[in-house]
């Protein structure tokens, strides 16, 4: 499934303006087994952080589509998407004319403390609430970084977490390995109540599953998720290639 179906099936799903903000603000993940669009939040006013989290083979993939996904159902004025990661596949989202995507290099904990002063900032500035587009902070792979993730508890993710509580109009989506932290038997723990957990597995499919009040995971939802190169990634990927390619 290619992103331009997707959003093509969620305009379909959303016949009123209502309807489409709703799905929007929910952050569409995929298509169940019956084709229903399947969000990662279905709360309207969360008491934690809104926090999309995302482990198994191929999570950086997943959520590079998911922003190619948000980045077509948001207008350039109405998201800005910051990205903390050592993965360098996501500078390529820069080209993304269309969209505000802010991609610092992150190398060591030292690039995460000086990101992290330019993310307080930003705070700062939408402390009334009014007047800034929906921030969408990703995060994906910093457990990985030298000297981060000493003690196995994502410390760097949580100190960020720290940061955006009771913010609005705040969205995180985390890339982790669960399996190594002490979050992997019990990621309710991590991911915070009523927030979502997606798990990869092979190409396009995935399962969902959401945190119950008391911690625990709902039963795992199969999706199928856009897997494919979008029309601009062909574009960028052939630009791309040498004159005798």
């Amino acid at each position: 499934m290619r992103t331009e179906e997707f959003i093509q099936a969620i305009s379909q799903q959303s016949k009123e303006n209502e309807r489409f903000e709703g799905l929007k603000m929910g952050m569409p993940l995929g298509e169940d087994v019956s084709g229903n669009i399947v969000l990662a939040q279905k709360r309207v006013k969360p008491l934690t952080v809104r926090n999309t989290c995302v482990t198994g083979v191929g999570r950086t993939n997943f959520i590079r589509r998911l922003l190619i996904t948000l980045s077509c159902l948001y207008d350039r004025e109405e998201a800005s998407f910051f990205v903390l990661s050592p993965n360098t596949d996501y500078g390529e989202l820069l080209r993304l004319g269309s969209a505000d995507f802010t991609v610092p290099y992150v190398r060591d904990k030292g690039d995460i403390a000086f990101a992290t002063e330019t993310l307080k900032e930003l705070l700062r500035m939408r402390e009334d609430g009014k007047g800034y587009p929906r921030l969408f902070l990703i995060l994906d792979g910093l457990d990985e970084l030298p000297d981060c993730n000493k003690n196995s508890d994502f410390e760097e993710y949580r100190n960020l977490f720290d940061l955006l509580m009771r913010k609005p109009n705040v969205d995180v989506i985390c890339g982790v390995d669960l399996g190594r932290s002490i979050f992997s038997g019990y990621p309710g723990a991590f991911l915070g109540i009523g927030n979502c957990l997606v798990t990869t597995r092979e190409s396009g499919k995935a399962d969902v599953t959401y945190v119950n009040d008391d911690s625990s995971l709902t039963l795992p939802m199969p999706i199928v998720y856009p897997d494919e190169p979008t029309v601009m990634e062909s574009i960028i990927y052939l630009n791309a290639l040498p004159a005798d390619a």
